[in-house]
């Protein structure tokens, strides 16, 4: 008898030389396994789908709106301008996150820059988006998830001197003494459907009064320190565009307080 035996049937599977691993295992033994296989591919197909979506999403609202904003803007999004160069969708737009999008215009008179954010649902999580409605059913803390665009605007106010480098080209013209200033004041038209949370949200609108306007529809209305106000901003075009926004309008703010309450 030698130091080493071959080894024995077992189970009345016959020894082979090579491990065959058919013989002693089924696609039965690896049931766990294909659940586990089919859910990550399922998560990540519904991961991929939603950020293509929102992609798809943002990028036509760039094309959308990028020949207002390159006809009121020198410099529209993250692309320095070349002179000369015909404008394009080429760097327009920024994704700071599956869900957000931003893009950046600058280069019009009295106007610092414009900062316009886009926010859409998560649909590359639909677990996150059922427990965030979930939520806002129940808690007001919780807002319901929705798709919008933030666009906040920052003009100079006749501090153009105080801002800008002095080694840029184009600064001596902001020195001179035909720059725009204007005494301060909080202005809104608002839809009537959000009047509420904003008042409890944002500190400078809520020092305002409310008053409807036979201009504008009736579900929308002003918030304002001043009628002499109203009757300057809310031009035929401001009216013209609420009203083809329609139900996806919720405000329009021109202040110069801040959004929380000063604790001083």
């Amino acid at each position: 008898m030698g130091l080493f035996s071959p080894p024995t049937a077992a189970a009345g599977i016959p020894y082979t030389k090579w491990y065959n691993v058919h013989e002693r295992y089924s696609l039965r033994d690896f049931t766990q396994e294909g659940v586990i296989l089919l859910f990550l591919t399922l998560i990540i197909a519904i991961h991929i789908y939603g950020t293509r979506t929102n992609r798809r999403k943002a990028k036509a609202w760039v094309t959308a709106h990028a020949p207002v904003l390159q006809k009121e803007f020198a410099a529209v999004g993250f692309k320095r301008p070349v002179a000369g160069e015909e404008p394009s969708l080429e760097g327009l737009l920024k994704e700071d996150s599956p869900q957000k999008f931003s893009t950046y215009a600058t280069g019009r008179q009295n106007v610092a820059f414009v900062d316009v954010t886009i926010t859409l649902i998560k649909r590359y999580s639909p677990i996150a988006m059922i427990a965030e409605s979930g939520l806002s059913l129940f808690f007001d803390s919780f807002p319901s998830p929705e798709e919008r665009v933030d666009a906040i605007l920052y003009p100079f106010d006749g501090k153009e001197a105080l801002t800008v480098p002095s080694h840029l080209p184009g600064a001596a013209e902001l020195r001179k003494d035909n720059k725009s200033s204007y005494d301060g004041f909080v202005w809104a038209v608002v839809n009537k459907d959000n009047m509420k949370q904003l008042r409890d949200d944002r500190y400078d609108v809520s020092i305002t009064s409310t008053k409807d306007s036979p201009k504008l529809p009736i579900w929308a209305t002003v918030m304002s320190e001043s009628a002499e106000v109203t009757d300057l901003l809310l031009t035929p075009e401001l009216v013209k565009a609420i009203e083809e926004a329609g139900d996806a309008f919720e405000y329009l703010i021109v202040t110069d307080q801040p959004i929380e309450k000063p604790t001083k």
